[in-house]
């Protein structure tokens, strides 16, 4: 209950980022779902968003955990605005495994969220990949 009691401390809507790293493994996304689903269930986002939410945080980190290098660490980085949330996921993939734009998983990402782009530059085991997504508030 720890972890929850200090996410309720944060002020409401601060733009406070909270950060989850995780090891690149399948195994990880129910905590990445969950800490993304706690975050918008406080954050007073309608259940159509939070369903968004949670469906985009699975499709990137499922992309880029598929693509990772050994031992690769997936970082989810949440912001939570007036606005509506801004989520960044980050790991290391193995050289040809970054997203693609034109793929069906990139087309529902377009889909869930309000916003969607990917960097990625070579690191010597790889490319590090950073795929930002933003998801505004609906009307309630």
């Amino acid at each position: 209950m720890t972890g929850v009691g200090k996410i309720e401390e944060l002020e409401r809507n601060s733009g406070a980022p909270v950060e989850l790293r995780v090891i690149a493994d399948a195994d990880q996304l129910p905590v990445v779902r969950a800490v993304a689903e706690t975050l918008a269930v406080l954050s007073d986002f309608t259940l159509d968003d939070i369903a968004d939410i949670k469906l985009a945080v699975d499709e990137v980190c499922s992309q880029l955990i598929a693509g990772a290098v050994p031992s690769a660490e997936l970082t989810c980085s949440f912001v939570v605005g007036e606005s509506g949330m801004q989520i960044t996921t980050t790991s290391v993939v193995h050289e040809g495994r970054v997203p693609k734009s034109d793929s069906f998983g990139w087309h529902v990402l377009q889909t869930l969220t309000d916003s969607i782009s990917l960097s990625a530059s070579s690191v010597p085991n790889g490319s590090s990949v950073a795929v930002d997504v933003v998801k505004r508030r609906s009307n309630n």
